[in-house]
């Protein structure tokens, strides 16, 4: 009984102290015997085996301890790493979507930057192109108005031209005749009491009629500004006068002197209206012009210009006449200049 309740003993004892007491006994006894085997020669008894399988218990006891303590704190080890790996894993995806949510919210105020400015691009694409069909139009106009102030200043030209050399030989004619006033100094004092009456006529109705500078810049003859006083400029036979009553209509009206003429529009509260004026071959508009205003434009074979006044103007219709000037006036001017005398 001595044996087991010892064997008994000292499996309860390592379980209370990992370093027994007698375990280091042990070990200083086996570690004597083995380095003075001489001295001590002796046969193992019972008692030694006894120990020696009680030594040998203990030791894979703790031994087992020791490896269930450390896979104990492997295992503790690794389910905290795994939860650590798990903690940091959740926190990179809550990042992630964090960050991405944020790339969708950008891009998507790209996308609407984007349609803003395409929005704008297509605005100003479209003022370029009014603006540029506006530019196209305003150079048409305004090569049309440079042609006919070419033509305009061309017929002036010639028109100084052709009255320089008419004075010219008037004067030359006048020399020539300077004989012959004399002769004629009888006929002048019979022709004197005539021309008194007439100046006095002329001056009854001179405060009735007006001179006016016409939208060319050219001083205008007389203006009649009603029935009486156009029948007053007819009388003087300074010019040809064609009195019109013209009415808005698709077609231009006709009149003297190879002229024709289409009323596009009138203002009657601010009494302007505006024509299409044909001649030679040429359309013109004249535009917003006032009533009494002279209208005036040259015509092939006049060296003075043609003139439009408008006395009257309604809804769609206006009333005026049209002044040209005589063309036998120049025939007589040419005979005189090339030195013929009347008889």
């Amino acid at each position: 009984m001595k044996g087991p309740a010892l064997q008994t003993g000292a499996r309860l004892l390592p379980s209370c102290s990992p370093f027994p007491l007698r375990k280091i006994t042990s070990w200083r006894r086996s570690m004597n015997a083995s380095l003075s085997p001489n001295f001590d020669a002796r046969q193992p008894t019972e008692g030694d085996s006894l120990e020696k399988s009680k030594m040998s218990s203990e030791t894979k006891f703790q031994i087992m301890g020791w490896l269930l303590v450390l896979v104990l704190v492997l295992a503790g080890g690794a389910g905290f790493y795994s939860w650590s790996l798990n903690q940091q894993t959740q926190e990179l995806k809550s990042s992630m979507q964090t960050q991405i949510s944020s790339q969708d919210e950008m891009i998507q105020q790209m996308q609407d930057q984007l349609g803003v400015h395409d929005q704008d691009f297509t605005a100003i694409q479209s003022d370029m192109s009014a603006t540029k069909a506006d530019l196209s139009t305003a150079q048409g106009e305004l090569s049309s108005t440079q042609r006919m102030v070419d033509q305009l200043a061309n017929q002036q030209k010639e028109a100084a031209e052709q009255l320089t050399g008419q004075l010219d030989e008037l004067q030359q004619d006048q020399e020539n005749t300077k004989g012959s006033v004399g002769n004629l100094s009888t006929d002048v004092s019979g022709v004197k009491q005539e021309v008194s009456v007439t100046k006095q006529d002329i001056a009854s109705t001179r405060s009735d009629l007006q001179r006016a500078v016409g939208d060319l810049g050219v001083q205008s003859g007389l203006i009649a500004r009603n029935r009486e006083e156009l029948a007053e400029l007819k009388l003087r036979g300074e010019r040809d006068y064609y009195e019109f009553d013209l009415r808005k209509a698709l077609q231009p009206q006709k009149y003297g002197a190879g002229i024709a003429l289409q009323l596009k529009k009138t203002d009657v509260k601010r009494q302007k209206y505006t024509v299409n004026l044909l001649a030679d071959d040429r359309t013109i508009e004249k535009k917003d012009k006032n009533t009494n205003e002279p209208v005036q434009f040259y015509q092939q074979g006049y060296r003075m210009p043609s003139e439009i006044v408008v006395n009257q103007i309604y809804k769609d219709r206006i009333v005026g006449y049209i002044s040209v000037p005589k063309q036998r006036a120049q025939t007589q001017m040419s005979s005189l200049g090339s030195g013929q005398m009347a008889p």
